[in-house]
């Protein structure tokens, strides 16, 4: 009898390979072992037909779940293309990420025809964002499970390196990559998930604080080794680090936030942190001056003493 994956890949009668469909997730989510070693058997299908049919099954789950996430997001969908390609972004990151990695760690001389198909069928895992409240932590350890047991069975390889190559070393490169970015990569994850949004802007407003903090820590070592303060940010460098001292300057405002220092005299300065977007890249309006105190709103504003105190605000919103 033929097996849901031959139908899948073999047939030419569309009713046909769409009835597998079902059949050939189940096999993938739980007898994935068998579906892997059956992957690597050749058959007399064209590789072109193999990639195609691997490729739709892999956005058919995934656009499953950006239909999820749009109906958790009250059927508003945001216009933005990020948005809607997301799947196939999704996608060729993981491709490139997986791919990468097994050939750093199993040897250059890799075949990437295997690594594609492993990447396209481990998508079924998308499937468990249907399930409430632990949905996406299923669907993210059902689909790095996947990955793993997929590398091991295409390449033959040990366990140990097939969870190096597919899970551990992809997640390190891409920690990387979003370090490399600084909070800029916060437009890019803001623009692809939308529902990420919030947690995006409470990470700006703590940042917002701890960064005028730093400012204003600089501003006084600035004064204590010169006698006076500064008379811009981008002087305080050696004491905020670069860092630091980048993110405060840069002019696309990627931290959310846009820092203004003014200089009044030698002995007094004030400094002030504003949302970029209101609401949209931050809540709050942070003061601060020669005191050392960080105040909300103006010089006569709620004292930050603490970053208990900044919970306390990012978690009640703005007063």
């Amino acid at each position: 009898m033929p097996t849901p994956l031959y139908i899948w890949e073999e047939s030419s009668d569309t009713l046909s390979f769409m009835k597998a469909l079902p059949r050939l997730a189940f096999n993938i989510l739980f007898k994935p072992v068998v579906f892997f070693k059956e992957l690597t058997l050749s058959g007399t299908v064209d590789t072109k037909k193999r990639l195609y049919r691997a490729a739709l099954f892999a956005f058919v789950f995934g656009y499953l779940k950006l239909f999820i996430d749009i109906s958790f997001l009250s059927g508003n969908v945001p216009d933005s293309a990020l948005f809607l390609l997301r799947p196939v972004i999704s996608f060729v990151v993981t491709l490139a990420l997986v791919t990468t990695s097994i050939k750093l760690i199993l040897g250059f001389d890799k075949l990437l025809l295997p690594v594609f198909l492993v990447v396209c069928y481990r998508s079924v895992a998308e499937i468990f964002y249907c399930i409430p409240v632990f949905g996406p932590v299923f669907a993210g350890v059902w689909g790095a499970a996947l990955l793993a047991v997929g590398v091991k069975e295409v390449y033959y390889s040990p366990i140990a390196k097939a969870v190096l190559a597919s899970a551990i070393m992809p997640f390190i490169m891409l920690l990387f990559v979003f370090l490399s970015f600084g909070p800029a990569a916060n437009r890019i994850v803001a623009a692809m998930y939308p529902e990420a949004q919030k947690q995006i802007v409470k990470l700006n407003d703590v940042n917002a604080y701890l960064y005028v903090s730093s400012i204003t820590v600089g501003a006084q070592a600035y004064k204590k080794d010169l006698g006076f303060y500064p008379s811009h940010l981008g002087a305080l460098k050696k004491y905020l680090g670069s860092a630091v001292s980048e993110d405060v300057t840069n002019p696309d405002n990627a931290t959310g936030y846009v820092y203004d220092y003014t200089r009044a005299d030698d002995g007094h300065f004030t400094l002030f942190a504003r949302p970029f977007k209101e609401s949209y890249s931050g809540r709050f309006v942070f003061y601060a001056d020669e005191t050392g105190l960080v105040r909300l709103n103006t010089s006569k504003g709620e004292v930050i003493r603490s970053l208990k105190d900044m919970e306390r605000l990012v978690m009640g919103g703005a007063t």
